[in-house]
């Protein structure tokens, strides 16, 4: 499992930064800091699926999204928890998946 970097794209201005899925999952840190004007920003997971098989995608235990296959994309919101807390991700299979955690 890895750790995925949430990146702040706020502004409007960026790009996110993908890689690769990893084959037992990866975690989303869901205390990291990110408030507009005392408003918390949106927390979400980016998905990208270049593999032919379309793939599931499943954060902290939810129901899966299913994230179509060659050019399918998926933007997933994740719940913020309390100081210290991760949320966990699963993928059905990691070919072809690439995925960045953003706040909005």
């Amino acid at each position: 499992m890895a750790q995925l970097t949430v990146q702040d794209l706020s502004s409007g201005t960026g790009l996110p930064t993908f890689v690769a899925a990893a084959g037992g999952g990866d975690t989303v840190r869901t205390d990291t800091a990110g408030s507009a004007g005392g408003w918390n920003l949106g927390l979400y997971l980016v998905v990208r699926n270049t593999d032919a098989a379309a793939k599931t995608v499943t954060v902290a235990g939810l129901a899966g999204v299913v994230v179509p296959a060659t050019t399918g994309v998926a933007i997933i919101p994740i719940a913020r928890q309390h100081f210290g807390a991760t949320r966990a991700v699963t993928y059905s299979a990691v070919t072809g998946v690439t995925v960045a955690a953003v706040q909005l």
